[in-house]
């Protein structure tokens, strides 16, 4: 039978001992966890909370569905259209990467839509000094459309990038750009 990625609702904040009976009973499981880090006046704290409150992904076939359920701390499944909500291998895979390189992950609920595919949406922001420009590429958003839900992180570093006169002259930029960076 094909093994499919399903997301099980939880008892409020028993996720972690949720995803620790499925591993120990051997389902393939990921609880995605968001690394909070707090600016205080003199230092940083860092902490460690559930990305989906009260949300474990299990990896199992149709089959093993009924033994999931009776599992202590699981109170159902989320379902689509009558049915526990398939989700996509390629958004297990965007929370994980995206889980694992960025802290601060935001959560926004959007539209539903089984169909769709994973999209990532990164968002520059143009700054003009003078003769340079600075582009900044400070938000990063990937839309899980079976879930329902656009994770965004925004990011520390920085990429920035001078651009020199002669880029601007060899039409690098669009023409609407380009009066911001003549002399």
């Amino acid at each position: 039978m094909k093994r499919n990625w399903y997301a099980v609702y939880t008892r409020p904040q028993r996720e972690k001992k949720v995803a620790s009976i499925l591993t120990k009973k051997g389902i393939k499981n990921y609880f995605a966890v968001n690394n909070i880090i707090s600016l205080n006046a003199n230092n940083k704290k860092a902490s460690k909370e559930a990305l989906f409150n009260s949300f474990v992904f299990i990896y199992i076939t149709e089959s093993e569905i009924a033994s999931v359920k009776e599992i202590p701390g699981i109170l159902n499944f989320i379902y689509w259209i009558a049915k526990p909500a398939i989700i996509q291998r390629e958004e297990i895979e965007a929370i994980k990467q995206l889980t694992s390189s960025y802290h601060n992950i935001k959560l926004e609920k959007s539209m539903v839509n089984t169909n769709d595919i994973v999209r990532i949406i990164d968002e520059p922001v143009i700054s003009f000094k003078e003769n340079s420009a600075s582009v900044r590429f400070q938000t990063l958003k990937i839309i899980l459309p079976s879930l329902g839900y656009i994770m965004i992180a925004e990011r520390d570093k920085v990429n920035e990038e001078i651009l020199q006169q002669d880029l601007i002259e060899s039409g690098f930029f669009p023409k609407k750009l380009n009066p911001f960076f003549s002399n």
